[in-house]
């Protein structure tokens, strides 16, 4: 028989759970650095007081159209046919391809549309006309100045052309999302509107 005043013993202790430590928290992956980071970050040492963000911007939009470029001069080269070995002879034959009536125009239009000078528009045409892609003729209405026109082969060529340009433009941006896209068109207007402008 139990003792009344002995004491009841204590029922074993329950387990005691671990306390839950917090989750680390989780980042995004950090961008990896490119040429400009490096760059950026040389300014750091001899001149820390400068305020080099602009060149954030800046420096990569030409580096990246310098690359851009020596991309598509790449392809161009590869394409069987008459020669066509840079951008800018490409981006004078778009001019003269989209033009009406008769994709003809003057050499003073052509400098307009493409932001050349004289010397550097003579040596294209000059290139362009040899190598059978367009033909110099006199305008009609003043003998004095001349029309800038596609040969029959040279507007063949450059539609031949045009599908695979416009598909190695697709493959280099779809790095970047619709949104991002988007982003850089609305951005790049706003900037190239203001050059513009100013000229």
């Amino acid at each position: 028989m139990n003792d009344p005043h002995e004491r009841p013993s204590p029922p074993p202790p329950a387990e005691v759970a671990a306390p839950l430590r917090p989750a680390p928290p989780t980042h995004p992956p950090a961008q990896p650095g490119d040429s400009v980071d490096v760059m950026l970050r040389q300014w750091e040492g001899p001149l820390p007081g400068v305020d080099v963000s602009s060149s954030a911007v800046l420096a990569r939009l030409l580096r990246a159209a310098r690359l851009a470029e020596e991309l598509f001069v790449e392809r161009l080269r590869r394409q069987p046919g008459p020669a066509l070995t840079n951008v800018g002879d490409f981006d004078l034959l778009r001019t003269l391809r989209l033009a009406a009536p008769g994709n003809a125009l003057t050499p003073g239009q052509l400098m307009r549309s493409l932001v050349i000078s004289s010397a550097g528009l003579s040596g294209r045409l000059n290139r362009l006309e040899r190598d059978g892609w367009i033909v110099r003729t006199a305008s009609p209405d003043d003998r004095r100045r001349s029309l800038v026109t596609l040969t029959q082969q040279g507007r063949r060529e450059f539609d031949r052309r045009l599908e695979s340009h416009l598909a190695v433009e697709r493959q280099l941006l779809s790095v970047l999302s619709p949104e991002e896209r988007g982003a850089v068109v609305t951005a790049l207007r706003k900037l190239l509107l203001a050059l513009e402008t100013a000229e």
